[in-house]
């Protein structure tokens, strides 16, 4: 369900520590990755459109390469390369091992097309 923050961990063991408990504070308590990963945001999309959109299907895409996430899935995959269609705003999302592999996936999905 949860801890309690970093300070208030720190407070209560110099207290207990005061008190006579040996406790040892000469270093930081470890990073929780699930703390981390809550505490990532991103911007908002913006509501106001910038620009022209894309005129036929295909015409524009934006692409997305985020890198390595922490979590490895089990073909081995740490990086999402997501391509989005400007036109219809169709999403399409590749798993890749490497950043180094994004370019060989988008000449792929270019000649597919």
């Amino acid at each position: 369900l949860g801890h309690a923050n970093y300070r208030a961990t720190h407070t209560v063991a110099k207290a207990v520590r005061a008190s006579g408990t040996p406790v040892n504070l000469s270093s930081p308590p470890p990073k929780c990755d699930s703390c981390i990963l809550g505490k990532q945001t991103r911007t908002p999309v913006p509501s106001v459109r910038e620009g022209e959109r894309s005129k036929e299907r295909g015409g524009t895409f934006f692409l997305d390469a985020a890198g390595t996430q922490c979590k490895v899935l089990a073909s081995g995959n740490v990086v999402p390369l997501d391509i989005i269609d400007d036109f219809s705003s169709y999403a399409w999302s590749f798993p890749l091992p490497t950043k180094g592999h994004c370019g060989p996936a988008l000449r792929n999905f270019i000649v597919a097309r």
